[in-house]
């Protein structure tokens, strides 16, 4: 079940009006699978948090939402269509059908506070990523009564997984919201006119890249190399500004030591490429020489 909610406070950020919480639920267990922060609720956040849940839990038979224009959007039954998944929709008017409902009242309770005392994106980025791993992992009204010693939707959850299919039809289905690049010898991923830092240990491999707004995610096997703030240019083709990078704990960083300590020298994440030059052709002649018709010496 996928459903947005409005935050509270956003008065406290510049230039901000309104941010949403997207979230996907899985019901029986009522385990949040993914969940993002926006500042629109469109097609291209909707798809970003479905995304982020098929890769990391599977493929599931059924996905419910409320009626809202993005759930019965061409682009959202034609990625159900793709992935073998039943689209349903609950009845207009009746919220209370989506357990989804009963989540963010317990967001309310849980984080409105972290998130009205927020003072940049940052801050709700955490405080969404607290609220998230607290609700997941902390015990929950609904499974109380259970015998198994399992009272959190983490722990119910368990290892349970959907249809888990070949990465490369996920990839196809959600192609709209994300692309490829191989990290270079540096470990950098040349995206537009940039190249951005992924992580060397990762040199040859093809890393995920993710556009949510205006943030740009590097990924590799479901785990954040590295993100960074971007701003386009007119054309929405190139990129007019990167900065503010943040790079990202994982499993693949490279064990080996740099080779000069923290701080000493300057390490560029970004780096702007040079345009391309396009050469012109240069219009090839044809040089026609006379050979001499007698030998030298020999005319009359």
């Amino acid at each position: 079940m996928e459903r947005g909610h409005t935050l509270p406070g956003m008065h406290s950020l510049q230039g901000i009006e309104m941010v949403y919480c997207i979230s996907i639920l899985e019901n029986f267990s009522r385990a949040i699978l993914s969940s993002a922060i926006s500042v629109r609720q469109d097609t291209e956040a909707f798809f970003v948090v479905f995304y982020a849940a098929v890769r990391r839990y599977g493929v599931p038979e059924i996905l419910v939402s409320d009626n809202g224009s993005v759930f019965l959007s061409h682009d959202t039954r034609r990625v159900c269509a793709q992935l073998g998944i039943e689209k349903k929709e609950i009845k207009k008017g009746k919220p209370y059908q989506n357990y989804i409902e009963a989540a963010f009242g317990v967001q309310r309770r849980m984080a409105d506070w972290s998130f009205e005392k927020a003072q940049t994106w940052e801050d709700l980025l955490a405080a969404h990523d607290k609220w998230m791993r607290d609700y997941n992992f902390q015990r929950h009204m609904a499974h109380e009564e259970r015998q198994d010693g399992c009272h959190s939707p983490a722990e119910v959850l368990g290892w349970i997984k959907g249809v888990q299919l070949e990465p490369a039809l996920v990839h196809q289905a959600f192609s709209t919201i994300c692309e490829t690049r191989r990290l270079d010898k540096a470990g950098y991923a040349r995206f537009r006119n940039w190249s951005l830092y992924g992580e060397r240990a990762l040199a040859g491999e093809v890393a995920q890249v993710n556009i949510f707004q205006d943030f740009l995610t590097l990924e590799y096997e479901q785990e954040k190399l590295s993100r960074y703030s971007v701003e386009w240019q007119p054309d929405d083709k190139h990129l007019a500004r990167v900065g503010n990078p943040r790079i990202f704990r994982h499993p693949y960083q490279s064990p080996q030591q740099e080779l000069w300590e923290a701080g000493s020298v300057e390490w560029f994440v970004i780096i702007r490429n040079a345009p391309a030059v396009r050469r012109r052709r240069s219009k090839s002649r044809l040089v026609v020489v006379q050979l001499p018709l007698l030998p030298d010496g020999t005319h009359g």
